[in-house]
C-alpha cells in the first residue's frame, strides 16, 4: 500500500459535485470502484480514485457524471440495450450519442465547465488515449468519427471529415434534447453500423483532410472538414472551436466519462442513474462489455473502447481504501437515565440504609461540607452573575439604535431654525439570543482523584445558571450500565437486572456500514427542569458521590470514557434541549480527563470518513486525533451549537501532553507551542489548545481547588504583611481556580 497523494483536493470536488447537481449529494471515493456510479435512492455519487489528475480533468469527469445523474434515465437505458448478441453494439451507439447530449446540457447549465472540458480533452489527445497515432481518421467507421468529432474537433484538437450525407447525424445530435430522441438516433446509428461491419464504408469526398496525426493538435478547428459545416444551436458549427467559450450557443457537446460514459456507469449493472439493488443489475455487466465485437483496429466503436480502457488505467489501483461510515440511530430512552429516575434510585437507597450507621455518618458529613461550600461560594456566584449581567447590558447597548418616528416633537420643534432634530425618537432594542448549557461530565475511573474538585466547579456553574435564569442539563457519561434499585427488603431481583442489562444492548440501531458505538449510559444528574426540592436533593447526592463513592447505590460506578458515544447521543439530545427550553444558542460542554475509545475499525491503509445523512456532509477522520474532532464538527453542523472541551489534567506539569495536541506541527513549531502552553499552565493553571474539533478547548489543572476564603490558611497571630500578601495571592488563586465558570460566563454573555 502507498499513502494517498492526490493532486487535487477531493473535498473541494465533492462540493463541486453538489453544486453541479443542485442537490446535497453524498459524494464518496473508492479505490475499489472501477468506474463512477450514482445511487438514485440514497443519492450517493461514487467516484474512483484517479492518479495523475489535474483540476480541469477532475472537474470535467465530475461534471460528466453529475450530468448523467441528472439527465440519463436508468430504466430506459437498460431497455434499449437489451440482452442479446447485439447488446454490446447497441450499448456503444447509445453511449456515444448520449455523451453528446449530457455534456452539452451540463455545459449549457454551467458555462464555466467549457474551459475544463476543452483542457481535459486536450490532455486526453496529448496522451493518445484514442490510439489514433499513425492512423487515418477518414478511414474510421462513422460511429468513431462522430465520437472523435464531439471529443476532439469541437475543442480544436483535430479535424474530422464527413460526407454531406453523414453530416445529418451531427445535425440530429445537435438538435437532440431528450433521451427519447437520443435513442432514436442511436437505433438508426446501430442499424447503419451493422451494415458497415459487412460493407466497405463510403470514403469522405475530401480524403486529404482526413490524413492527420491526432497528437499534433493542429486541426483547423470545428467545421474544417466541410464548407457546409454550420450547425444548429449548441452544435459544432465553424465557430465552435476551443476558443469560442464566450458563445453559449456553440457550447462543446461531449466529454469524458468518469464512469466510462454510460458503459462505465453500468459496469456493475447500474447506469449512472441506477438504483442500488435494482433488478436491472442482474448479469448486465457481462452484456455491457465491448470485447465481444472488438475484432480489429477499425472495428466500430474502437475509439470509444480505447478511450474507456485508457480511463480505466487512470485509476490509482495502489491507493489506500476510503471507508465511509453512516451514523447509527440512538435510542435515547435506553441511553439517558432521567433525573427523576435517579432521584427515586437515591430515595430507595437511603431508605434501605437508614439504619446503617457508617453510611448515615458519611451522608451527614457530606451534607455539612456541602453547606459550608455553598456558603463560601455565594460571593463568587454573585460576582459571576453581576459580571454576566454587565456583559449582557453592554451587548444590548451595542445593539441599541435610535429611530426617528416621523412625528414632530412639539417641545423641540421651536428649534427648527438651527436644528433638524425635531422629530420624536424611539430606542430600538433588538432581542438578544437565548442561551442554554448542556454539560457532559466524564464519569470514568481515571476521574476518581479529581472528581471532588470537578464537582465543586460544576456546582458553581450550575448555581450561576440557576440565578441567571439560564436553562441547563448535566449528563455524566460512563460505560457502566445503570440498573435501578429494585430490591425488596434486602433481596436483589437478579432477573430484572439481567433483563435491564440485555435491554441496554439495544441502544444503537446500526447497519453494516455504520459506526459501531459501545453500550454506555448518560446519567442526568441535574436539570433546570427540577423543582427546588428535587434540585436540592440532587445536589446533595452528587456532592456525596464525589466524596463517598464507595458507599453509593449500584449504577453509579465509574467506568471507561465513552466520549464519542456521548457526542453521538448529543446529536439528538441537543435539539431536544433546544426545543424544550426555547434555546437559540446551545453551548455544549464536555468535561473529561482523556480521550474516548474509537468507534471505527481502523484497518491498515484505510482512510475513514463519517457521513451525516441528514446534512449530506462527509467528515474525514484524522488518524492522529481520532474520531472525536470529526464527530464534534458533525454535531456543530447538525445542531448549530457551540462546542467547548475542558480536559482536566491531574499533574503539576504537562510533560505527558508534549506530543498530544501539536502532532501536526513541525518539531520547532511544536516545541514553541508546548513551551507557551507550559508557561500558561504553571501561571494560570490552564491553557487554550487550537484545532482539536472544539470551538474552545481548555486544558485545566484537574485538582484545582475552588478558592473562596483568602484567610483560610492564616494563623490567628498573622502579621499585617502576611495578611496583605495572602489577599493578593488569594485574588490570583481565586481567578485561576474558577477557570471553568469564568470561561463559560464569557461564552454565554453575548
Amino acid at each position: 500500500m502507498k499513502t494517498a497523494s492526490p493532486t487535487v483536493n477531493t473535498a473541494v470536488k465533492d462540493l463541486l459535485a453538489r453544486l453541479l447537481a443542485s442537490e446535497d449529494l453524498t459524494v464518496q471515493h473508492s479505490a475499489a470502484a472501477p468506474t463512477a456510479c450514482f445511487d438514485t435512492v440514497n443519492r450517493v455519487l461514487t467516484l474512483p480514485i484517479w492518479e495523475e489528475m489535474d483540476n480541469e480533468m477532475y472537474d470535467m469527469l465530475v461534471g460528466h457524471e453529475v450530468s448523467h445523474a441528472l439527465f440519463t434515465p436508468a430504466d430506459d437505458w437498460q431497455g434499449f440495450v437489451g440482452d442479446d448478441s447485439d447488446t454490446p453494439l447497441r450499448h456503444m451507439c447509445l453511449n456515444v450519442c448520449e455523451d453528446v447530449r449530457i455534456e452539452r446540457k451540463i455545459q449549457t447549465k454551467f458555462p464555466g465547465l467549457r474551459r475544463d472540458f476543452s483542457k481535459a480533452y486536450k490532455s486526453f489527445h496529448d496522451r493518445d488515449i484514442f490510439e489514433l497515432k499513425g492512423k487515418s481518421v477518414k478511414d474510421l467507421p462513422l460511429i468513431d468519427r462522430i465520437n472523435l468529432y464531439y471529443k476532439g474537433e469541437i475543442y480544436g484538437q483535430m479535424s474530422v471529415p464527413f460526407t454531406q450525407d453523414e453530416r445529418q447525424w451531427l445535425t440530429r445530435l445537435d438538435a437532440a434534447d431528450t433521451f427519447e430522441s437520443i435513442m432514436e438516433i442511436a437505433e438508426d446509428l446501430f442499424e447503419l453500423t451493422k451494415e458497415e461491419q459487412t460493407e466497405q464504408p463510403e470514403q469522405p469526398e475530401d480524403g486529404d483532410e482526413g490524413m492527420i496525426d491526432a497528437l499534433d493538435g493542429q486541426g483547423e478547428g470545428a467545421g474544417c472538414g466541410s464548407e457546409d459545416s454550420e450547425k444548429t444551436e449548441g452544435g459544432a458549427g465553424a465557430g465552435a472551436g476551443a476558443g469560442d467559450e464566450e458563445s453559449e450557443e456553440s457550447a462543446p457537446q461531449s466529454g469524458d466519462d468518469s464512469g466510462d460514459s454510460m458503459d462505465d456507469d453500468t459496469d456493475d449493472g447500474e447506469s449512472a442513474d441506477s438504483t442500488e439493488g435494482d433488478a436491472a443489475q442482474g448479469d448486465a455487466s457481462d452484456d455491457l462489455s465491448y470485447e465481444s465485437y472488438q475484432n480489429g483496429s477499425n472495428a466500430p466503436g474502437q475509439t470509444q473502447h480505447n478511450y474507456e480502457q485508457a480511463r480505466e488505467s487512470m485509476r490509482d489501483t495502489e491507493s489506500i481504501e476510503y471507508a465511509y461510515h453512516d451514523l447509527p440511530t440512538a435510542d435515547l430512552k435506553r441511553i439517558v437515565v432521567k433525573h427523576d429516575v435517579i432521584t427515586r434510585h437515591w430515595e430507595q437507597y437511603w431508605n434501605r440504609n437508614s439504619n446503617a450507621g457508617h453510611i448515615s455518618d458519611y451522608r451527614s458529613n457530606a451534607n455539612l461540607a456541602l453547606r459550608e461550600f455553598q456558603t463560601r461560594s455565594k460571593p463568587i456566584i454573585s460576582h459571576m452573575v453581576q459580571q454576566f449581567q454587565r456583559k449582557q447590558a453592554a451587548d444590548a447597548s451595542k445593539r441599541t439604535s435610535t429611530a426617528k418616528t416621523g412625528i414632530l416633537d412639539t417641545t423641540t420643534m421651536i428649534n427648527y431654525r438651527w436644528s433638524e432634530d425635531i422629530f420624536l425618537k424611539n430606542e430600538v432594542h433588538p432581542d438578544g439570543k437565548n442561551h442554554g448549557l448542556v454539560i457532559f461530565l466524564d464519569w470514568s475511573g481515571s476521574m476518581g482523584e479529581i472528581l471532588r474538585d470537578t464537582i465543586d466547579q460544576l456546582l458553581i456553574l450550575v448555581e450561576f445558571c440557576r440565578q441567571a435564569g439560564i436553562p441547563y442539563d448535566v449528563h455524566a457519561f460512563t460505560s457502566s450500565i445503570f440498573v435501578e434499585n429494585n430490591a425488596v427488603g434486602n433481596d436483589w431481583d437478579r432477573h430484572k437486572e439481567n433483563a435491564l442489562l440485555e435491554d441496554s444492548a439495544k441502544q444503537w440501531a446500526t447497519t453494516d456500514g455504520s459506526l459501531k458505538p459501545h453500550t454506555f449510559q448518560l446519567l442526568n444528574f441535574l436539570s433546570s427542569k427540577q423543582n427546588n426540592r428535587t434540585h436540592t436533593e440532587a445536589v446533595k447526592n452528587l456532592y456525596y458521590l464525589g466524596r463517598c463513592g464507595y458507599y453509593a447505590p449500584r449504577g453509579f460506578n465509574l467506568g471507561s470514557t465513552p466520549l464519542n458515544e456521548a457526542v453521538l447521543a448529543a446529536l439528538d439530545l441537543v435539539p431536544e434541549f433546544q426545543s424544550a427550553n426555547n434555546v437559540q444558542i446551545c453551548n455544549t460542554i464536555f468535561l473529561t480527563d482523556g480521550d474516548g475509545h474509537s468507534i471505527i475499525d481502523r484497518g491498515y491503509g484505510t482512510k475513514n470518513f463519517i457521513t451525516d445523512q441528514k446534512t449530506r456532509k462527509t467528515y474525514a477522520v484524522n488518524t492522529n486525533r481520532g474520531d472525536t474532532p470529526a464527530l464534534l464538527q458533525l454535531l456543530k453542523d447538525r445542531t448549530g451549537c457551540n462546542t467547548v472541551g475542558i480536559r482536566l489534567h491531574d499533574s503539576k506539569n504537562i510533560k505527558s501532553l508534549h506530543y498530544r495536541f501539536w502532532t501536526e506541527l513541525g518539531w520547532e513549531e511544536r516545541d514553541k507551542m508546548f513551551e507557551a502552553a507550559n508557561v500558561a499552565y504553571r501561571k494560570d493553571h490552564h491553557f487554550v489548545v487550537e484545532g482539536p474539533g472544539y470551538d474552545l478547548f481548555l486544558v485545566v489543572k484537574g485538582n484545582l481547588k475552588v478558592e473562596t476564603d483568602a484567610l483560610e490558611d492564616l494563623s490567628d497571630d498573622a502579621s499585617t504583611t502576611r495578611i496583605r500578601n495572602a489577599f493578593i495571592k488569594s485574588g490570583n488563586r481565586k481567578k485561576s481556580s474558577r477557570v471553568i465558570a469564568n470561561r463559560v460566563v464569557d461564552l454565554i454573555a453575548v
